[in-house]
């Protein structure tokens, strides 16, 4: 067996990283969020709403590997729907991602994509990239806010969704997941595999991901989730470990509607919120 230097890394940071969140990541078969967008979306388009002529604009901000998208895509694809002046920006911070993302989406539905690399914290960079003036429908899925961990970072996110959302009819939706609230206890339950785990890539021939050594704490509201995660070619000479990485998570906890007087500074009006099966969506608009 080959061992490769360890190196810190989050999960984005090579094609094997990318690879094995999608195995582990949340999907379809168990978050059935992207059905909830779809009919947001089919409110939002209404032409009372929004003039035909201009396009309408939806952002999937952390797109990850397009779960979400490619969710909207089956819901167009069972009804009929060709999404006629619709444009589709997947905005993440991360390449290898998006790259996995442009893989996964249908063919009929690539027209509609746009494929974005940029941050939470800087939207009107990505909106100047893009083209396109104002976003009507932004979604930040699964709690995905949670990833913005440093001090005022929630903030300034918030204060860049009011920049590039649509005056009065453009909804910002941002979820809050349900793990990542603050326990009533202090002491904090953290989901540690012990042992090693196994699992093989449904992409890469003879690939196989050995993770172990989970660990975590909390600190400030954060909690650190950290393990070691290996990439194993198996041969017929016997494992040859490609890759060795120390992964960290930092995740930001949250007290429940902890965000609604967060907005109230930042240029956005609460407007509702809404449950899901394992996350609560919040609902906002631009303030005039």
């Amino acid at each position: 067996m080959t061992i490769t230097k360890a190196t810190m890394n989050d999960l984005y940071s090579s094609p094997y990283l990318v690879d094995y969140y999608d195995l582990v990541a949340p999907n379809s078969d168990s978050i059935d969020d992207a059905s909830f967008y779809w009919r947001v979306y089919q409110e939002l388009r209404s032409p009372l709403l929004k003039p035909p002529r201009e396009p309408f604009i939806i952002m999937d901000l952390g797109t990850g590997t397009g779960r979400v998208i490619q969710g909207l895509s089956n819901s167009a694809a069972m009804i009929g729907d060709n999404f006629f002046n619709t444009k589709v920006l997947g905005v993440d911070n991360a390449q290898h991602m998006l790259d996995k993302a442009a893989q996964n989406i249908d063919s009929l539905f690539k027209e509609h994509v746009s494929w974005m690399l940029g941050s939470a914290l800087d939207l009107e960079s990505v909106m100047a990239q893009s083209g396109y003036d104002k976003v009507d429908l932004l979604i930040f899925s699964i709690g995905s806010i949670s990833h913005l961990s440093e001090k005022g970072q929630p903030e300034k996110f918030l204060e860049q969704v009011s920049k590039v959302l649509a005056l009065g009819t453009g909804r910002a939706y941002i979820s809050i997941y349900d793990g990542s609230l603050l326990q009533k206890s202090e002491q904090i339950a953290f989901h540690q595999p012990k042992g090693v785990t196994e699992i093989k890539s449904h992409i890469f021939p003879n690939i196989m991901y050995r993770e172990f050594n989970h660990r975590g704490d909390i600190q400030d509201r954060v909690k650190d989730v950290k393990f070691e995660l290996q990439v194993v070619e198996q041969t017929e000479l016997g494992d040859q470990v490609l890759e060795t990485n120390n992964i960290s998570m930092k995740m930001r906890q949250w007290e429940e509607d902890e965000l609604v007087p967060m907005s109230s500074g930042a240029g956005l009006n609460f407007v509702e919120k809404a449950r899901g099966k394992h996350e609560t969506f919040y609902v906002f608009s631009a303030s005039a």
